[in-house]
């Protein structure tokens, strides 16, 4: 790759990455703004209810949906969507009727548990749509997201994150935990259609593959590539959710709204590697050149990781300012938030680091740091819970993310035969490449 192509590259990966990093961060200002009404006019067991089909639903979404998300970003990425569109349109129609009957027949088998002994059957079948709703709204942004529009893959995020929002500022003066659920519901429906809507518009050429990528794609290597992904996806979700499954398991629904809010509080954090990441994997998955990719990588996990501690560390500040004032009902969601910061700031090594191994075509590299990080939330929930509680599994669910995050280091500097250091210091080429970028 010539100066010239590799200047544009990297411009239009910046580019892009600040555009989504604002989106999320633009996105995440007017969540702030509707919880500031939410939380201090909804009571607790009504934002249980509401989090309990996002947990849910989000949570057959993951399981059930076989990653196939991270095949149609490389698919689309490497071999163009003339190439991926029919195995796509397979996996995603199977994979969908799967959601519907498998979560259905769940949540009909516990319905009289614990869990869901308080939950309306309205809302169980709103988990139900919801999930299929997540999952279709994925597959169609990974499109988006293969195709490198990350314009309009910003803009249909945008648009849900200011139609909820107008949904939250409603609910607050006129709380009703259906209205919410299926307002959510029929949002992320509206959002699948503009997303499909901005798959079918080009602005000039489509683009080609590079010639030995010319080929259809069959239904196997994306249902392989998949279930390779599938494993490590299955594990991060477990080691980012154990916490709120096991509140809504042992305490009551007032609780779980406490906790999840703890937990929303923490993935703020998250905006700027989740942006970067979202960006790099089709970029990637699209280099012809190993060096290419691995310059991008490093450069892109650091400036990420040293954005994400001070955002960590300005979050808690703020929140131990602000909530006893602004969140009274929600001040017990400050002790859990205490442990789970720790944890957000390396698991954004992973969120970079394990999108950079899964676009060299490895995804199944990223297991096992994720099987480390779940033994880790699994056994220290089971000691930690008797001990402390709901901090217990805080504390479980950050010392899970820490593993993952420095086990994800480790898989990554063993594959790509790069030592440690170069993930933690800027070298001289890395800083004049961020001077230059940041001059245009």
């Amino acid at each position: 790759m010539s100066f010239g192509k590799k200047g544009k590259a990297r411009s239009e990966i910046v580019r892009d990455s600040v555009n989504t990093f604002g989106t999320n961060l633009f996105g995440s200002v007017l969540g702030l703004l509707s919880t500031v009404l939410v939380l201090r006019n909804v009571a607790a067991e009504t934002k249980g209810f509401y989090n309990q089909v996002q947990v849910w639903g989000g949570g057959f979404n993951t399981v059930l949906g076989l990653s196939v998300t991270a095949a149609v970003i490389y698919y689309v990425a490497r071999y163009k969507i003339k190439n991926a569109k029919a195995a796509i349109g397979k996996a995603a129609a199977l994979l969908s009727v799967a959601i519907v009957l498998i979560s259905a027949a769940v949540l009909f088998l516990m319905r009289g548990s614990h869990t869901f002994q308080k939950t309306p059957t309205s809302f169980l079948a709103a988990i139900v749509v919801y999930g299929l709703a997540s999952f279709v709204f994925g597959i169609s942004t990974s499109i988006l997201r293969g195709e490198n529009k990350f314009k309009f893959y910003n803009i249909v995020n945008l648009t849900q994150r200011v139609l909820v929002t107008v949904l939250n500022a409603y609910i607050a003066f006129r709380p009703s935990a259906s209205l919410w659920i299926w307002g959510t519901v029929f949002i992320s429906i509206a959002m699948v259609a503009f997303a499909f809507y901005g798959i079918t518009r080009w602005n000039g050429p489509q683009p080609e593959p590079a010639p030995g990528d010319d080929v259809p794609v069959p239904l196997g290597s994306v249902m392989g590539y998949s279930l390779k992904s599938h494993v490590s996806n299955i594990l991060t979700y477990l080691n980012t959710n154990l916490g709120s499954y096991l509140v809504q398991g042992k305490y009551e629904m007032a609780d779980f709204g406490v906790y999840n809010t703890a937990v929303t509080m923490m993935q703020q954090v998250w905006l700027l590697p989740d942006a970067v990441s979202q960006v790099i994997m089709s970029r990637l998955a699209a280099m012809q050149v190993q060096s290419d990719k691995l310059r991008l990588t490093l450069l892109s996990s650091k400036l990420v990781t040293y954005v994400t501690t001070a955002g960590a560390l300005l979050m808690l500040w703020v929140a131990r300012l602000l909530v006893p004032v602004l969140f009274p009902r929600y001040v017990g969601a400050l002790d859990p938030l205490a442990y789970l910061i720790v944890g957000s700031i390396f698991i954004s090594y992973a969120k970079v680091l394990t999108n950079s191994i899964a676009a060299y075509g490895r995804p199944e590299l990223n297991i096992l740091p994720n099987a480390l990080a779940a033994v880790i939330n699994v056994a220290g929930s089971m000691l930690l819970i008797p001990l402390m509680g709901i901090n217990g599994i805080a504390a479980a669910t950050s010392a899970s993310l820490t593993v993952q995050g420095l086990s994800s280091i480790a898989i990554f500097c063993a594959y790509s035969h790069t030592p440690f250091y170069r993930l933690l210091v800027p070298s001289r080429e890395e800083i004049a490449t961020v001077k230059r970028v940041f001059k245009r």
